[in-house]
């Protein structure tokens, strides 16, 4: 699992060559320039993960597009989910079992309180009605993405909502201030989640991570 706070220095011409026509296009139709980047930062890097994992250079990488427009590998048994969000992005990757990931940045939403009873399972909406007003905004993004992250990881859509919990084993990660992060596998568990994270500003943090977790890159 690899949580990677976006920075610019990634998009240079010779990495962004790596990418598909697909994705050079689809950068192209971004108007706003820091978006653009972002997207081309978050799929570079995507690429070089899995050049990493599968032994290959990040350009011959088989990335394709499902027609729902899910992202996956061709011919390979490994799994992958991506999410971007807030100038982070996240990458799950499993050795063959469906995976989904999701990441969100925490604020004040209208509606949550709506949200949460129309939507969330039974053990959310718990939480959500004991915390604090102050913690409502976390511990709502906290179930949102363990519950995005399950969608994804059973390739479904909204439909898929309000049961999408079961038969998933969710792990969150709540290591950087103000971000929300989960990640979901299908199956029982309890699986095991290296958490790799990419970001300069918590060098100074090495040493206080929890178990688990470690500064990468």
């Amino acid at each position: 699992m690899y949580l990677v706070k976006f920075a610019s220095d990634t998009v240079t011409a010779d990495r962004v060559a790596t990418l598909s026509d697909d994705e050079r296009k689809r950068a192209a139709r971004i108007r706003s320039l820091p978006h653009r980047n972002e997207f081309l930062a978050t799929r570079i890097q995507l690429r070089e993960l899995l050049s990493a994992a599968l032994g290959c250079p990040p350009a011959a990488v088989p990335i394709l597009r499902k027609p729902g427009g899910k992202l996956h590998l061709a011919g390979e048994e490994m799994e992958f989910s991506l999410s971007h969000s807030g100038g982070w992005f996240a990458v799950a990757l499993s050795a063959g079992q469906p995976v989904g990931v999701d990441v969100e940045p925490i604020r004040p939403l209208e509606g949550m309180a709506e949200i949460v009873s129309e939507f969330f399972p039974p053990a959310a909406r718990a939480d959500f009605t004991a915390a604090r007003l102050d913690e409502q905004s976390t511990v709502f993004f906290r179930w949102w993405t363990r519950i995005e992250a399950a969608v994804k990881a059973a390739d479904g859509g909204l439909d898929d909502v309000p049961g999408c919990l079961e038969g998933a084993w969710c792990e969150s990660c709540d290591v950087v201030r103000g971000l929300a992060v989960a990640v979901a596998v299908r199956g029982r568990g309890p699986f095991e989640v290296a958490w790799n994270i990419v970001d300069p500003a918590l060098s100074h943090r090495k040493d206080a991570l929890p178990v688990g977790y470690s500064l990468a890159g």
